[in-house]
């Protein structure tokens, strides 16, 4: 078995597991300091899951694996007790095509990094810290 197979043989398990309940993508805090709050909860859930199976990803689900800084809310809201963070890590790596497939959005490259790495700061540091180095 392959490393990539592997991933996807997980991906298939979570995927099947999830209820895409969302609430999830509800308690996720790092959307809204991005400036793009997850508006409809479920179908980002329905998106990440969708993007585990290997289909076509909804555009919620594309922004919510984007924004993803692995807080690990996610995974303490899920009532599953799935593990969220791993699976946004398997679904990011399926959007950005790091299987071997095709990337599943076109231009994928992660140009998204420094907004996450500003929102996780946001999530971690004080007022004053952020106004400093941020």
């Amino acid at each position: 078995m392959t490393l990539a197979s592997a991933i996807r043989d997980d991906g298939a398990r979570l995927a099947a597991a999830c209820t895409a309940c969302g609430a999830c993508a509800a308690a996720c805090p790092s959307p809204p300091f991005l400036g793009r709050p997850v508006t409809d909860p479920v179908a980002a859930a329905t998106g990440l899951r969708a993007t585990l199976r290997g289909e076509a990803p909804t555009a919620e689900g594309i922004a919510w694996i984007a924004d993803c800084t692995r807080s690990g809310q996610c995974a303490a809201a899920c009532p599953e007790a799935l593990d969220v963070p791993y699976m946004m890590r398997l679904a990011g790596m399926r959007l950005r095509g790091a299987l071997g497939e095709a990337p599943a959005i076109a231009g994928s490259a992660d140009t998204g990094w420094a907004a996450r790495v500003k929102a996780f700061g946001r999530l971690t540091m004080t007022e004053e810290e952020q106004a400093r180095w941020l």
